[in-house]
């Protein structure tokens, strides 16, 4: 399919945006504003173009912004509805566009530097995730952990230069998108693409989706830790956001002109977005994708070796996941304010309810932790995962509610408790937060959602549109069915084929050294000198015990002494490596 843009010569001449269309035929009806406006096929000069905005829409859908290409397309325009025999067309359009929409199609800077910087923050959200869930395995996993987000990143950005990008918001192809820009060919560093955002470069809008694609696999591995095997790993992540994710994201958010069979030209969108599902910023393509990837992943995998789920152990560094927290929440700011793609109103009340919304959550983790305890103590690292709930919640909606920090915390919380009764391991609790909280977040969108504050949505069921609240369950079992699925299939493929886990002496051992022979921490050195010193204090208690004995029980003390020393053991290479000292 080629898009409407590159078709040549007047007669071919036919737009379609969700804002304004005018075919060549002049048959059918203009859409302004939401409105729909008829045609009159007689002699008046204009056909309802007294409204210049529509004209500034359609000069901005396929126009690079240099005021030659704006004329050349008003042109079309003005003789698409001006008599055949009138004359002056070229002088009427120019005062069209010189005098009613100078800027229209043109590349807006600070909508430019906005895009790019929240795309900035977004990329921060991966080493976060790495950070965020280092902290919570144990120390002889920490690096494989921190490892396993960087390079989910750096296999999505290569696949998504390659064809990633043009699968996922290419013109439509069976459900998918096309083939016409892998390897970024066409996609403008220069000119925007007004089917996504007018006013920014198409390169750009390809960055920042391109953050949002590799954060998406980052979020996966929390589920598979301290024990996936590293090269499977990259290669699942490769398959999976070319079969799971790039579909979806098409399927929700993708959209553009491009000529049908018949010739015609027609605005397709992939078909969940058509059916109205809204998602503002990825609580269906990226965080219950992700969710229900983890959970379909760990039931495949398999549970961790000789792991205590009755005692669960003493996380390597709960700063580390502090510090995690902080960047996702730091960078969320950009992956909700950055989705409205220009430095406006939107962008401000999104960045503003990411916030609240993190908050809200954080205190209701707070609260119902202290309820739950008498008053007595609260976990500060269940707090944190209550920022993220709240943070998932808000995504596919991001101008709406508190509440959308609130209620999300009961169910995951509730479901945590029982998480040692479930028979799979989901070893940092993706499911728990980024997939309960997903569709939480995605059903209470389809009851708050207003178009007081995004007029590009629809209406939800407490503002008179019931429908909205069956589309949001619709595009929710449709994600879970086709990430479960889709995951499912893959890590059976792959578990029969190379195989997902590492062996059990590999587990124990830790993966920082079985993947990297590198560690997380410098320790061993330390762990060494205690041991040396407490070698050293043994045998000195040892000859001040044997120096008062007598002459005759001091040689069967220093034999027992030399049975005692044997049974020292000797300073070991990592303090990770038995099981026992891990566990203290």
């Amino acid at each position: 399919m080629r898009s409407c843009s590159e078709a040549n010569g007047r007669e071919q001449f036919d737009i379609y945006t969700p804002i304004l269309r005018i075919p060549t035929d002049l048959k059918t009806k203009m859409l302004v504003r939401g409105t729909e406006i008829p045609y009159r096929k007689t002699k008046p000069l204009f056909v309802s173009l007294s409204d210049i905005d529509c004209l500034c829409y359609l000069i901005a859908r396929h126009s690079s912004g240099r005021f030659d290409r704006i004329l050349s397309h008003t042109v079309d325009v003005v003789t698409s509805v001006v008599v055949k025999d009138s004359t002056g067309i070229t002088n009427l359009a120019y005062l069209m566009a010189s005098n009613n929409c100078p800027s229209a199609g043109t590349i807006d800077s600070g909508d430019t530097a906005f895009v790019i910087f929240s795309a900035a923050l977004v990329f921060i959200q991966t080493p976060a995730v790495g950070f965020f869930y280092g902290g919570m395995v144990r120390r002889k996993n920490m690096l494989n952990t921190i490892f396993l987000s960087f390079a989910a990143a750096g296999v999505v950005m290569v696949q998504w230069a390659l064809f990633g990008y043009s699968i996922s918001f290419g013109n439509h192809n069976a459900g998918i998108g096309n083939w016409a820009w892998g390897g970024l060919k066409d996609v403008s560093a220069y000119d925007s693409n007004p089917d996504y955002a007018p006013t920014i470069p198409h390169l750009v809008y390809s960055n920042f989706q391109m953050m949002f694609a590799a954060i998406t696999p980052a979020l996966i591995s929390g589920a598979v830790v301290e024990r996936v095997n590293t090269i499977t790993w990259l290669i699942f992540v490769f398959l999976w956001t070319s079969l799971v994710y790039d579909p979806l994201a098409h399927w929700v958010w993708a959209g553009g002109s491009q000529y049908g069979a018949d010739g015609s030209c027609e605005y397709v969108v992939g078909w969940l977005r058509n059916l109205g599902a809204i998602d503002f910023a990825g609580g269906t393509v990226i965080h219950i994708s992700s969710g229900i990837a983890a959970l379909a992943f760990s039931l495949v995998i398999g549970k961790r070796h000789e792991y205590n789920f009755s005692k669960p152990h003493q996380p390597a560094s709960i700063p580390f996941t502090v510090l995690g927290t902080t960047l996702l929440w730091f960078g969320w700011v950009g992956f909700n304010g950055g989705s409205a793609l220009s430095a406006g109103p939107l962008a401000a009340l999104a960045a503003m309810n990411t916030t609240i919304a993190a908050a809200s959550g954080f205190l209701t983790w707070l609260i119902i932790n202290l309820a739950e305890e008498k008053g007595m103590r609260a976990s500060f690292l269940g707090a944190l995962i209550g920022v993220v709930v709240g943070l998932v919640a808000i995504t596919p909606a991001s101008g709406y509610s508190i509440l959308f920090g609130v209620v999300p915390a009961f169910p995951s919380y509730i479901l945590l408790k029982f998480k040692h009764r479930l028979p799979f391991d989901d070893s940092l609790d993706v499911f728990f937060c980024h997939g309960v909280g997903g569709i939480v977040g995605s059903l209470m969108t389809g009851l708050f959602a207003t178009q007081e504050v995004n007029p590009a949505a629809n209406n939800g069921a407490f503002y008179g549109n019931g429908r909205q609240f069956a589309i949001q369950l619709l595009a929710v079992v449709v994600t879970v069915g086709f990430s479960g699925i889709g995951t499912a299939v893959l890590a059976l493929f792959l578990k029969y084929t190379i195989g997902l886990k590492v062996s059990s002496e590999a587990q124990m051992d830790g993966m920082d050294k079985y993947c990297h022979g590198e560690e997380a921490t410098n320790d061993n050195e330390m762990f060494d000198r205690l041991s040396t010193k407490f070698r050293e204090l043994i045998r000195e208690e040892t000859n001040r015990i044997s120096t008062r004995s007598s002459v005759s029980s001091m040689s069967d003390a220093d034999e027992q002494t030399d049975v005692e020393m044997d049974q020292i053991p000797p300073p070991h290479p990592s303090p990770y490596t038995a099981v026992e000292r891990d566990e203290a």
